[in-house]
């Protein structure tokens, strides 16, 4: 048997019923507003209701653009969204101050720590968001403030003493900036709901 009988004997086998549609073909719906239209005239159409809708924003179109000649990306970008153009934009002559934006986000933890804690009933579920509180507030300060009070204990500079008595005191005031606001939200450990 040579491949054309074959090939004759396979497709005697397939049903032309049985094959699937091709990709070229689409359903036709009577609703179809395309349905008596040739391809020129469709053209037509759909010119005709884009003039339409431009002539209602006649008046918009008038105003004018401003230059979009910003790129998304500045030079020396070094993958973060405070150095995109949009944030040098607004913000001109000014970086972006990381250290100050972590702060706030500890003070915002403490905050929500804190709020948990005050609408919490349940003993155990205070004491666990009591001990979240501590922990958080040692891994963001507390351990810092002890590494350099041992480091301020060692001979050293003046200078270099001086820098850590500043960095001590900071610690100190953000430790007692997270206390307050622990205070001031979260009632005290006797209280009962």
């Amino acid at each position: 048997m040579n491949a054309k009988q074959i090939q004759e004997a396979v497709d005697t086998w397939i049903v032309e019923e049985d094959l699937p549609a091709p990709a070229a073909l689409r359903i036709i719906r009577r609703s179809d507003p395309d349905l008596s239209l040739s391809a020129d005239e469709i053209i037509d159409r759909n010119e005709f209701i884009r003039c339409e809708f431009l002539k209602e924003h006649e008046l918009l179109m008038q105003l004018p653009k401003q230059d979009q000649n910003n790129a998304f990306f500045v030079d020396d970008f070094e993958d973060s969204a405070f150095n995109t153009i949009d944030f040098c934009r607004m913000h001109p002559g000014r970086s972006f101050n990381k250290y100050a934006y972590r702060i706030k986000k500890v003070l915002e933890q403490v905050e929500d720590l804190a709020i948990m804690h005050s609408s919490i009933s349940h003993e155990e579920g205070r004491n666990n968001t009591a001990e979240r509180y501590e922990t958080l507030v040692d891994n963001e300060f507390r351990d810092e403030l002890l590494r350099l009070v041992q480091y301020y204990k060692r001979p050293a500079s003046e200078e270099s003493k001086r820098r850590l008595k500043r960095r001590i005191a900071e610690l100190n005031r953000r430790i007692l900036d997270c206390r307050k606001i622990w205070d001031q939200l979260a009632p005290p450990e006797n209280w009962e709901p």
